[in-house]
């Protein structure tokens, strides 16, 4: 019961800062998961909850999706991703959860002072957000933050890019909890928590839509990037201590 509702809390502040901000409620599940879970069993759990509200985007804007867009990426991210799901079983948990703090700290510094919306990447540069993104998809569960920079880069609209990147983030979703539950790497047990996640992610998307227009919505971004900073110090310093 205890585990339930330290899955439910998080999903439900989740679900709030995704309706608000339109941020990733992954990063965030991420933050707290692995205080009770494997980061192996963490990610799995996170991308299956993730996956409904993948899900009712696509629905929303799946007109406006240019499909073209996804092909090449998808390759890439799909087989880095594979790849790294299948390298993390093998690793010495402490050690993942080390990382994953070092990569929530850099995500945060990314955010909070290096991300910027005239960045366009090509070439070499757009490979290797695709390759880091399916990398941290494989071992974290996250690949959204550098695709998002990609796919704003190279779409004409909002609802194109919307359209596009729910598309892309539909099909890897899906991809990666059925590879994680056909390799092991998301036990049947897990699926309890994954249904309270999933209420708990909807139920935070529908306070969001009633209070949205009453909440800073920068402010609430720059506040969540902190925490996933402090969240990504305090996984190193548990490790090291």
């Amino acid at each position: 019961m205890e585990k339930l509702l330290l899955v439910l809390i998080p999903a439900v502040c989740a679900g709030l800062i995704q309706g608000v901000t339109g941020f990733g409620a992954g990063i965030v599940m991420m933050i707290f998961l692995p205080m009770i879970f494997p980061v192996v069993t963490s990610a799995g759990i996170s991308q299956s909850i993730c996956l409904v509200l993948t899900f009712m985007m696509f629905l929303r804007y799946r007109k406006y999706a240019n499909l073209k867009l996804i092909a090449w990426p998808a390759v890439i991210f799909l087989v880095i991703s594979s790849i790294c799901m299948q390298f993390s079983q093998y690793v010495n948990q402490n050690l993942m959860k080390l990382i994953l703090g070092i990569f929530l700290l850099l995500l945060s510094i990314w955010f909070l002072f290096l991300a910027r919306d005239d960045f366009h990447p090509k070439g070499i540069v757009s490979f290797l957000c695709v390759a880091i993104s399916g990398m941290c998809d494989g071992l974290f569960g996250v690949g959204g933050p550098l695709m998002v920079v990609l796919f704003l880069s190279r779409t004409e609209s909002k609802e194109e890019y919307l359209g596009t990147i729910q598309s892309f983030f539909l099909l890897t979703v899906l991809y990666a909890v059925g590879f994680r539950f056909m390799n092991g790497l998301l036990p049947f047990d897990a699926i309890s928590y994954i249904l309270i996640g999933i209420v708990g992610v909807l139920s935070g998307l529908v306070v969001a839509n009633k209070i949205v227009e009453r909440i800073n919505g920068e402010l609430l971004k720059k506040l969540t990037y902190v925490l996933i900073g402090i969240s990504g110090i305090i996984n190193v310093i548990t490790v090291l201590l």
